[in-house]
């Protein structure tokens, strides 16, 4: 994909334009993004799909504290962020739950219930 990205043009001037005091942020970066997925596989190899996708999604409420507090004039912080990012943990929890609980929480009628019972894997 970032080759890619090079193909386009004015990129390379860009590159070219970059200050070497940010070689080290972007090089810690991509050696941290390689470890969370490292981190990320192992865990889906540790534990189930519906336990770990709720927690992956927290990443997002980190991600988005952590860029106010480190970089805070480039960052783009409006109420659409904040809506996608807690619509996607909800989301992910939501998923997770068990669908019989949820239906009983929820009060949904019958139909509605054996709707969301219903299993395309067939487990």
């Amino acid at each position: 994909m970032f080759s890619l990205i090079l193909l386009k043009p004015g990129s390379w001037e860009d590159i070219k334009r970059m200050k070497r005091e940010n070689a080290p942020w972007f090089f810690s970066s991509a050696v941290l993004v390689a470890v969370s997925q490292a981190f990320v596989y192992a865990s889906l190899a540790a534990a189930p799909l519906m336990v770990v996708t709720p927690i992956l999604q927290l990443s997002l409420v980190f991600r988005l504290f952590l860029s106010q507090l480190i970089n805070r004039e480039y960052e783009v912080m409006n109420t659409a962020v904040l809506i996608g990012a807690f619509t996607a943990v909800l989301g992910s929890i939501l998923v997770a739950l068990d669908t019989d609980e949820l239906a009983m929480l929820l009060s949904l009628p019958p139909s509605l219930a054996e709707f969301l019972r219903y299993r395309v894997a067939g487990d």
